[in-house]
């Protein structure tokens, strides 16, 4: 008997007990549901290059996205995050992917040097308390999935101080709570490899900041920034007023 044929039985066992539902719409069925798969495509970045928040953190690079954080895309981050729906992380991861791959290939990442290392941002210890792990961490063990060898997971990046919860800061309460808030537990790992920082979602850009900030003074040759979805507050990078990237 094939094995596909044989855990058939179990796993509809397992649905009449663990019913599930669409994250976005709490339709039975689907982790995703079509309509609301749909919905995510249409919410598709139009401009695929790399992005910025507004107004422009000093020194910003760019970043690259894949969808709009807004309607069903915003859903389905909350649900992930702070819903317990950790049967988001592949749908997610490879949106996620899909930024790294496209960060990776449109910034000046040396061929010379060896494989890229995908950074996640950490967690608070109390968000990791609230949670139960790190969902962060979890997205980009599903980019490496994705992308293969070309990419090494490496989370080095860990909390020097305790911070505030973000939700609750403008722009300039989020730069001032996270300035000089992380640091690289282990400098050997990324110094003088080219990598690439991801997270969830690009707010006001403070998060992704302060982890480039640390990966660059550890040694980094070069550090990109990717995420899942972006707040629709950016701008194409070709419109920055910025020079290009020069670490």
């Amino acid at each position: 008997m094939a094995l596909a044929s044989r855990l058939g039985p179990l796993h509809a066992a397992l649905d009449l007990v663990l019913t599930r539902t669409c994250a976005a719409c709490d339709l039975p069925g689907e982790v995703i549901c079509a309509a609301c798969r749909q919905d995510l495509a249409a919410l598709a970045l139009g401009e695929l290059g790399r992005v910025a928040p507004q107004p422009v953190p000093a020194g910003w690079p760019g970043c690259t996205g894949t969808v709009s954080y807004a309607g069903v895309a915003a859903r389905l981050v909350r649900a992930f995050k702070d819903g317990d729906r950790r049967d988001l992380a592949r749908p997610l991861g490879r949106l996620l992917a899909d930024a790294v791959r496209r960060e990776v290939t449109s910034v000046p990442f040396a061929p010379d040097r060896r494989t890229v290392r995908v950074v996640p941002i950490p967690s608070s210890p109390a968000a990791v308390r609230q949670r139960g792990d790190r969902p962060t961490m979890l997205l980009a063990r599903e980019v490496t999935r994705a992308l293969g060898p070309a990419v090494r997971l490496t989370p080095v990046l860990g909390m020097a101080r305790g911070t505030a919860d973000q939700a609750g800061l403008d722009r300039s309460g989020r730069q001032a709570n996270l300035r000089a808030a992380m640091s690289v537990g282990r400098p050997q790992v990324v110094r003088g490899h080219d990598c690439v920082l991801v997270d969830d979602v690009l707010t006001s850009g403070a998060t992704l900041a302060e982890g480039r900030r640390a990966l660059l003074e550890a040694g980094a040759a070069h550090v990109g920034m990717a995420v899942c979805a972006v707040t629709p507050r950016r701008f194409p990078a070709r419109d920055l007023p910025l020079p290009g990237p020069t670490d």
